[in-house]
């Protein structure tokens, strides 16, 4: 299970995620799919044109958080790619790790246009708690 809430109540120029999930890797999604719902005004959909690998690292699952949504919004920005599913995995061993698959498909500027533009991912009081097994953060982004 994972979940996230929009919210614009930080300032002018920011717009922020609740996220929720029963795990880090839920926590995760819950931050792609919001994310990404920001930037569109929809979840995407549709059937994938695309496939990528990704593996990344980091020392704190937070700065993991932000490496992984700033990935997405580089692959959104510079090669029009829209994620519309996941098969991936965050661990932790000595260092905080996210590998897998994203299936993408190609954003059409012709036909569809995108709600927010999303310049960064900040750590605006970014911090990923864990009570009772369920992970919450409410990462803030820079319009």
């Amino acid at each position: 299970m994972h979940n996230f809430e929009i919210s614009d109540r930080f300032t002018i120029a920011d717009i922020g995620l609740t996220l929720e999930g029963d795990s880090l890797t839920e926590l995760f999604l819950a931050g792609a799919e919001g994310m990404m719902t920001i930037i569109l005004g929809v979840t995407p959909s549709q059937t994938p044109a695309e496939t990528v690998n990704i593996n990344l690292t980091a020392d704190s699952r937070e700065q993991l958080l932000v490496d992984w949504l700033s990935e997405l919004i580089y692959l959104f920005d510079a090669k029009n790619l829209i994620p519309v599913s996941y098969n991936i995995s965050v661990e932790q061993n000595d260092r905080f790790t996210l590998s897998g698959k994203v299936a993408f498909r190609i954003f059409s500027g012709e036909t569809e246009t995108a709600e927010h533009d999303i310049k960064a991912v900040t750590y605006y009081k970014l911090k990923i708690e864990e009570h009772d097994g369920l992970y919450r953060c409410h990462p803030v982004f820079d319009l």
